[in-house]
């Protein structure tokens, strides 16, 4: 007899994707890191580990751990001891916290004590960096003949202010566990690199108030006995051009990226000339090569140096990544047929000159470490799934970009572009002439985009038969400089705009209920949520906001250092006054204006955040009680800024459902 699926409602349907499944019994890839024949001393006879692999893995089961683990043969094991947590806390964001070192050692960073390490082998784990609760490490390099001289970003809190906090630019000697000062004096350093004989470094600063995306600058110098000498500027500028991710060449040229024209792409230093020559990957002028995402975390390697003659490169257009092979000397470039559409940061690194692993995931697979021969790049080698329980891939919901109009509220006109995942489940079918329920997420930033690659958490949605449409608003990354700075100066009102457009497109494209519309988001897509119930009441009929901002005037005065400038520019013109400056904060606060909001909204908030304190969530909660307004606030002690432990992810999910079945659904709890 041939299988018949159930017809139940949208929104009914039982999953095999379960609340355990996409919160414990799944983890996360932060780094991945190799040793290579590229990355062992010049002058070394012996290879150490050529070919080793290492992922640092994050573990919702173990309170949001971040271990490292190693590829033993056709097995994964943990090399790092449990009391130690390889995780950064530079930019409060973190990222960069480990380096595969000449010699076969790793050097990690440890988020608890902040001290650095080195991880000789499974368990033999020495410190070259004592803890300090005032000085943070990040973003390593090794000198290729003096494995115990070692680059790194160091972050001072020792002011105990905002305004007092230094970053800066230091050696680490592990032999005596000494720290020097290499370079000083901007706001903010990233990717200090030596060249391949250790004769020259680079390094990448920018100032407030820019960010690494709007304006930094690359510079080089020479290298000799510890010391640098002969700095020089080389690309980028302040609130203009953004580089990033240099690489040295073995013949002692420099790549980067640029976004110069618009688009990132790839540009090399010549040595002696100091001439920047652009790489122009025919077809891929529209895409941004490389720079997947605005810099956020440290340590982002999206391509890599394969062999002297060839590189591998991300390529995002459309929010989609795609992944190139290039000759180095024609610019010439090859797809490779991996099918991965989300490559995250930290995601590449070299095995040999044919073979690399790279982090990510599909249409219908979701993020793995792969590793793949360019000889043979369809024949691409599963090495490590981010869930432990296989499911089949007919349960899965494939996504697709769309591009809709600009259609409501005032600033109109122009599109904007969103990931629609539509309801899929094979064991059931709607009620017919019933449209789904749709729940759209507002992503982070807000500077960032989501691509289609398969997320879990979308798809614990659509199994159950809600739409789930990601939005990418103005000012999302993905579709260049121009379009990333169409939200200056309208942050909470053109992503609220565009969230409420799409909407509206759906709803008349017949793909969407639009009278059972919720919206979530976190972080900066969580002040888009709030801002989006103020100021489009009738339209959803309810909001999560995971630790969002409420008031922009406290933010501004309470938060980290990085992003302390950042608010500004996404709201103030130039030359605005401090008078018209305070009526921004008023209109553009959604906790100033919680009377206009009709619908329920849940706040889900980490106790210990320092990018967006608790205090805002609370005074939420407390305007909106005020008022008679319906809203629950959830805290959850031990998280930060997003939430790692198993138990917490579950609750946090577990509390949405209860949100769209009561708001979207029409069920008592």
């Amino acid at each position: 007899m041939a299988f018949k699926p159930q017809v139940e409602p949208y929104g009914t349907w039982e999953s095999p994707i379960s609340a355990d499944l996409v919160s414990g019994k799944s983890v996360s890839f932060a780094e991945v890191h190799t040793f290579s024949m590229s990355n062992c001393p010049l002058s070394s006879q012996m290879k150490p580990k050529a070919g080793s692999v290492y992922l640092i893995e994050g573990r919702p089961a173990e309170n949001g751990r971040c271990c490292i683990v190693e590829r033993q043969g056709d097995e994964w094991i943990d090399i790092l001891p449990p009391q130690y947590n390889a995780r950064t806390r530079v930019h409060e964001y973190g990222g960069g916290a480990c380096l595969a070192c000449p010699d076969g050692s790793l050097i990690f960073s440890d988020f608890k004590t902040n001290g650095v390490f080195r991880l000789n082998a499974a368990d033999d784990v020495q410190p070259i960096v004592d803890a300090s609760e005032t000085l943070r490490f990040a973003d390593f390099d090794v000198h290729p003949r003096h494995d115990n001289l070692i680059l790194a970003v160091q972050e001072d809190h020792s002011g105990g202010t905002i305004e007092t906090v230094e970053n800066r630019i230091v050696l680490i000697n592990s032999d005596d566990k000494s720290t020097r000062v290499i370079r000083q004096g901007a706001d903010f350093y990233w990717a200090p690199k030596f060249n391949h004989d250790g004769s020259r470094i680079c390094w990448i600063q920018w100032n407030h108030p820019d960010m690494p995306f709007t304006g930094c600058e690359l510079y080089v110098a020479d290298w000799k006995n510890g010391s640098i000498s002969n700095a020089k500027y080389v690309a980028g500028k302040a609130g203009e051009e953004s580089v990033g991710q240099p690489k040295w060449h073995e013949d002692g040229t420099l790549f980067f990226s640029s976004d110069r024209t618009g688009f990132a792409q790839l540009y090399r230093l010549a040595f002696p000339s100091f001439e920047v020559r652009p790489m122009i990957l025919a077809g891929w002028e529209d895409a941004d090569i490389t720079a997947k995402g605005p810099f956020v975390v440290l340590g982002s390697n999206t391509y890599i140096i394969l062999n002297s003659k060839q590189l591998v490169v991300t390529a995002t257009k459309l929010a989609t990544d795609s992944l190139l092979l290039v000759d180095i000397e024609t610019s010439n470039s090859v797809e490779l047929p991996l099918g991965l559409v989300n490559i995250p940061m930290n995601s590449i690194r070299r095995i040999s000159d044919t073979k690399f692993v790279i982090l990510g995931s599909e249409y219908i697979s979701p993020s793995a470490l792969y590793s793949v021969d360019v000889t043979k790049p369809s024949e691409k080698l599963l090495l490590k799934s981010s869930t432990t329980i296989p499911l089949s891939p007919s349960i899965y919901s494939i996504a697709k970009h769309v591009t809709f109009p600009r259609s409501q509220g005032k600033e109109t006109g122009g599109v904007a572009h969103a990931i629609v995942t539509p309801p899929h489940n094979p064991s059931y079918v709607p009620v017919p002439g019933s449209k789904p329920p749709v729940i759209v997420s507002i992503h982070g930033g807000p500077t960032s985009h989501t691509t289609p690659g398969l997320d879990l958490t979308t798809q614990y949605w659509t199994s159950r038969g809600y739409a789930y449409v990601h939005v990418n608003y103005v000012g999302s990354s993905g579709y260049g400089r121009e379009y990333r700075q169409a939200l200056n100066y309208f942050w909470g009102i053109k992503d609220v705009e565009d969230s409420a457009s799409c909407v509206a497109y759906l709803a008349e494209a017949g793909l969407v209920d639009g009278k059972k519309a919720g919206i979530v988001g976190g972080s900066a897509g969580g002040y888009t949520v709030l801002q989006s119930l103020v100021n489009f009441p009738k339209l959803w009929a309810g909001g999560n906001s995971l630790y969002g901002i409420g008031n922009l005037k406290t933010l501004s005065t309470d938060t980290h250092k990085y992003e302390s400038h950042y608010l500004y520019r996404l709201i103030f013109p130039d030359d605005t006054t401090e008078e018209e400056k305070e009526k921004v904060y008023r209109d553009r606060s959604p906790c100033l204006h919680a009377d206009k909001i009709e619908s329920p909204l849940l706040l889900l908030q980490g106790a210990d955040d320092r990018v967006v304190p608790l205090p805002q969530s609370e005074e939420m909660e407390r305007v909106m009680k005020k008022g008679g307004k319906d809203v629950k606030l959830v805290v959850f002690e031990g998280e930060g800024h997003g939430f790692r432990a198993e138990k917490n992810l579950k609750a946090s999910l577990l509390e949405e459902e209860k949100l769209w079945r009561r708001t979207l659904l029409g069920l008592k709890e």
